[in-house]
């Protein structure tokens, strides 16, 4: 392995002891910024991060989450893709941003550099390719607009 050096490796463990162990999901966030994950506030408010919710290991420092946020059990946030349209299939870095009041459902997968907008809903079992604007509600495969939330 060409990366793998002994800080991705302490970050790896601290991926998998939040993915891992029974952790309140409220509390689950201190494991992951020690893995490097972003949280826009010092202490979030109200972050519910579930078990079994696989971040990136490779760049989860490109992974910033909001306050408010839910994500369910199963969930896969990715920060690398590969671009098809560049010559040999090279692996591409991108942010995810998952803003203040965004819930993603069971079993979703964020594969691309995107924005999840202040209070989205994603879909159970949706892929996210595309950025998601605030206040609406996608899902499928890939997920694609259904409607603007509700106030």
């Amino acid at each position: 392995m060409k990366n793998f050096t002994f800080n991705r490796l302490i970050k790896w463990i601290f991926l998998w002891m939040a993915r891992s162990f029974p952790i309140p999901g409220n509390k689950r966030y201190i494991l992951l910024r020690c893995a490097g994950v972003k949280f826009k506030s010092r202490h979030p408010k109200k972050v519910a991060i579930y078990e079994n919710v696989l971040f990136d290991t490779v760049a989860p420092h490109l992974i910033t989450i909001g306050d408010n946020v839910g994500i369910t059990a199963g969930c896969k946030i990715l920060t690398h893709y590969i671009d098809p349209s560049q010559p040999g299939n090279k692996f591409k870095f991108g942010n995810v941003v998952i803003d203040d009041g965004a819930f993603l459902g069971v079993n979703v997968v964020v594969c691309n550099s995107v924005t999840i907008g202040k209070g989205a809903i994603v879909g159970a079992g949706s892929v996210v390719t595309k950025d998601i604007p605030p206040g609406q509600v996608w899902a499928g495969v890939p997920a694609r607009y259904i409607k603007d939330r509700q106030a």
